[in-house]
């Protein structure tokens, strides 16, 4: 099959996606500048577009690449799975280091997200193969729960290490990506994760979110001046906005600091071609070049903030009108409640993601599992 016709399987009524085969490996070192360019079908159809999409001939997004000392034993993790897997993320303390989390390697958790081009087949398959990492058995049960997010299984031991991995579609991943619809895998990705399992397409449509990221937080920043840090904060901040957890005690309340000031160095890199984009057009402004941590000042004239506005995310933007319905896009660009709007409508589409996940977590991890997973996220919150 080629690789044209297998994102048709996977993509079905959104139509296929047409973009070079070429692999990443091929391509060469330095990371392709960001440009909306690239991503104009999605912003202006959203998933309508998606037939429209080209990766560029020599796309690379070497700024996500990211590595650890634990390579090869996370590849072999998810080499163990005998159902096919297009992807693999990891992410969370257990792959990448945090502060404040200093467990023992062994009570450390791996999380990894695994993108599939058929989430019933992956299970059916699964479920032979490892029937011990389920709750029920009943594939009918299993594909309700999965429905179009993500079924995790918790406190799973593979290659004697603890593990929890979760299953989405390719379909939903790349949704989620290029409109925002729960901002559930999004979020994560907006923060340095490890790709276990590469995909070219997942690292085009996330330069799109990083940019989106970076957009947001300039405008929900409340400082005109700001260092790098501080921005990567504010990025960070966002996909925690309305999650429960941070509530109810489940979260950690410094964990945005904590994962900021252990992995700024690949914050860094990560977000290196988001930001030059944004300072070649003038939106930022560098005032202080020092090299461990620079500082911005924001530049945002009504024509800027139009143009940023205009690119977010179809299903985002749309919602975002919505709350301005006898408004023109320059009247929105000029309200001094936009950063208070956008970030109740960043708010009120992860709380019902995270609600929507914490209660499927009862039925697919178990009850025994979900208390001693509650417990664990209460413990790192103290």
């Amino acid at each position: 099959m080629t690789r044209i016709r297998l994102y048709q399987a996977i993509l079905g009524g959104l139509r296929s996606f047409h973009y070079s085969s070429t692999r990443l490996s091929t391509f060469v070192s330095s990371t392709t500048p960001y440009s909306d360019k690239y991503y104009k079908p999605i912003i202006t159809e959203g998933a309508a577009g998606f037939d429209k999409l080209v990766i560029p001939k020599d796309f690379c997004a070497d700024n996500q690449s990211l590595t650890t000392e634990s390579q090869e034993q996370l590849e072999e993790i998810v080499d163990t799975f005998d159902a096919d897997i297009c992807a693999a993320v990891g992410y969370g303390s257990g792959i990448l280091p945090q502060n404040g989390y200093d467990k023992p390697d062994k009570e450390k958790q791996l999380d990894f997200i695994y993108l599939v081009n058929d989430t019933a087949k992956f299970h059916a398959q699964n479920v032979k193969q490892n029937p011990s990492h389920y709750a029920t058995k009943s594939q009918t049960f299993i594909n309700i729960l999965q429905g179009s997010g993500i079924y995790f299984n918790p406190y799973i031991s593979i290659k004697e290490k603890l593990t929890k991995y979760g299953i989405t579609s390719t379909k939903s991943a790349f949704m989620d990506l290029s409109e925002w619809s729960s901002l559930y895998f999004a979020g994560r990705l907006q923060k340095p994760v490890n790709y276990i399992k590469d995909d070219d397409m997942l690292r085009f449509l996330n330069q799109y979110n990083l940019k989106n990221a970076m957009t947001i937080a300039i405008f929900l920043i409340q400082t005109n001046q700001f260092t790098e840090k501080q921005l990567y904060e504010q990025i960070t901040s966002i996909s925690y906005l309305g999650d429960f957890r941070m509530y109810i005690g489940g979260e950690n309340p410094n964990k945005v600091k904590n994962i900021v000031s252990k992995q700024f160095h690949h914050f860094k890199k990560l977000y290196d071609p988001i930001l030059q984009y944004f300072v070649r057009r003038n939106y930022l402004v560098i005032t202080d070049n020092d090299a461990t941590n620079r500082t911005f000042k924001t530049n945002l004239t009504t024509s800027t903030r139009i143009n940023l506005i205009s690119s977010l995310p179809l299903k985002f933007r749309t919602q975002l009108y919505s709350k301005y319905p006898e408004s023109s896009v320059k009247e929105i660009a000029r309200d001094e409640k936009l950063p208070e709007n956008i970030k109740n409508l960043i708010t009120s589409t992860i709380v019902y993601s995270s609600i929507i996940q914490g209660f499927k977590g009862l039925f697919t991890a178990g009850l025994l599992k979900s208390l001693k997973y509650s417990l664990a996220k209460r413990r790192k919150s103290v």
